[in-house]
């Protein structure tokens, strides 16, 4: 849904004038809605829906329908953030700064420019980094629960075929499969002091791969995955079969690039692009097409069913 994306990008920080200057604004502010331990002023409100009105341009939709829209997008979200910190899931310093220098990339811009910019409307720079932690905690709640019951298996996908055909169903004939061949080298961390030492070994071996030692050493040396005896190598992969930071990632780089630090949650990776191809039979690229729409439809559902679930334990209240 368009609108829905909009507001996103905003909570990402693309609005950085809709981060509060002080705490104390809402002790003055007039409350359009409390959700868990949260307070959602009518400020907040306000300056969601001038971001939203300036991202849509020129739309049919009136205030009060965008005012409930809006509403409903920050309940969300303070409820998705206190389930977040409920389960410990933090953001790193170096996950903030790669948001920052995507926004400001996006923005044409540099990220100093977005602190000043920030400053101009009496926000902190660590007001703006509390925001954007923030938004990255909400985006690793919801990968967490998409990619928890989103995956797609052969026997659903022969099924969706085969149901398709009994009813006369004519399936999309399907892209040209983008696969990549590349390597990866991962230190595994699953609790967040785990991530943190691995972070600073990753960046000393991702310092070695990008001064020219052979990657497939470093690899059969420091990587923790089963590739590792192999070089770190992958083989041939299509979108979707690899986590979403892993895979986007993997879209940035150039045949022979080395990728930056990549934290998933299976730890931190450095990959090595060595390959891209257009492959896949008329069946290789059908079934592709139904696994890619089968897992748009689960991905929906265990995102509603997050929200239905953290509504049904969270007091939410709008004045």
């Amino acid at each position: 849904m368009k609108f829905k994306s909009l507001i996103l990008a905003a909570a990402l920080g693309l609005a950085f004038q809709s981060v509060q200057a002080a705490d104390e604004i809402k002790l003055v502010d007039g409350i359009a809605a409390i959700a868990g331990s949260e307070v959602i002023t009518q400020r907040d409100v306000r300056q969601a829906m001038a971001e939203a009105r300036r991202q849509l341009g020129k739309t049919n939709i009136n205030d009060e329908e965008l005012r409930t829209q809006v509403m409903r997008q920050l309940i969300d979200q303070a409820i998705v953030l206190q389930a977040g910190k409920r389960r410990n899931i933090t953001a790193t310093d170096t996950e903030i700064d790669d948001a920052l220098a995507n926004i400001a990339r996006a923005q044409k811009t540099t990220v100093d420019n977005l602190y000043a910019q920030a400053a101009k409307n009496g926000v902190s720079k660590n007001a703006v980094r509390r925001s954007i932690a923030d938004s990255i905690i909400v985006n690793k709640v919801q990968q967490q629960a998409i990619l928890q019951y989103s995956q797609v298996s052969d026997a659903e996908i022969n099924a969706t075929i085969a149901r398709a055909r009994e009813q006369g169903i004519t399936l999309p004939a399907g892209e040209p499969l983008h696969q990549y061949h590349a390597q990866h080298i991962l230190l595994k961390a699953e609790s967040d002091n785990a991530f943190k030492a691995a972070e600073s070994s990753i960046r000393k071996i991702h310092k070695q791969a990008v001064d020219g030692i052979d990657f497939s050493a470093l690899a059969r040396q420091y990587s923790q995955d089963g590739s590792a005896p192999n070089g770190g190598d992958l083989g041939w992969f299509s979108d979707g079969q690899m986590v979403p930071e892993f895979e986007a990632a993997v879209h940035e780089l150039q045949p022979g690039q080395v990728s930056r630090p990549i934290r998933t949650q299976y730890g931190w990776h450095i990959i090595k692009l060595n390959d891209i191809r257009d492959s896949g039979t008329p069946e290789e690229r059908q079934r592709e097409a139904v696994r890619q729409y089968i897992a748009q439809q689960k991905a929906a559902q265990a995102a509603d069913n997050l929200m239905r679930d953290l509504y049904a334990t969270t007091h939410v209240e709008i004045r």
